[in-house]
């Protein structure tokens, strides 16, 4: 009698351990870096110091085949740090543009009155499609890929036309740099 009562012991508490999800078996997720946006994020650092950092970049096709770059860059040094940003799409340069950031600040990318807008112009890249984006600032540079979508998403549209865009996920449209969160 003993020997069922202990292998129903022994078989109830391996069930509870393993629908436990337990995280000796399992990593801690929240241990993981993951990109929290739409769009994607660089950085450059100088003499292992983060320098700039570019945040939530994506192109945004509207209906009419002209495209927008929207994001921000983020100076995180005590001097005015001038940035070149280079879209890509199969090795062709498909845009190419310099934004001059303030110390210690940060400025928009898009379109708007407190945007910086990057020329894009007509694109023969789809929405859903990736391109590359190269990033320069004092000799350092890096290159991550750029996702393009369309206008779909209403904050898109609204983001294209001059509204905030601050919808999109990590709400990358601050106009102030808030010390290195997000770096």
């Amino acid at each position: 009698m003993r020997r069922p009562r202990l292998a129903l012991t022994v078989a109830a508490v391996g069930l509870a351990f393993a629908a436990s999800g337990c995280s000796y078996i399992n990593p801690v997720q929240t241990h993981n870096f993951y990109q929290a946006a739409d769009g994607t994020n660089a950085n450059l650092e100088e003499a292992g110091q983060l320098m700039v950092g570019v945040r939530n970049a994506i192109v945004v096709v509207q209906d009419d085949g002209s495209a927008v770059l929207i994001g921000a860059v983020a100076n995180y040094t005590t001097e005015e740090v001038t940035v070149e940003l280079e879209g890509l799409s199969e090795g062709t340069v498909v845009f190419a543009g310099r934004v001059a950031v303030p110390a210690e600040s940060t400025v928009n990318l898009g379109v708007g009155e407190d945007a910086q807008q990057i020329q894009i112009g007509q694109i023969d890249v789809p929405a859903g499609a990736v391109m590359d984006l190269s990033i320069t600032a004092n000799g350092q540079s890096t290159e991550i890929t750029l996702p393009v979508t369309d206008t779909t998403l209403e904050y898109y549209e609204e983001a294209v036309q001059g509204g905030s865009g601050e919808g999109a996920s990590d709400g990358g449209g601050s106009s102030q740099d808030e010390g290195t969160t997000g770096a």
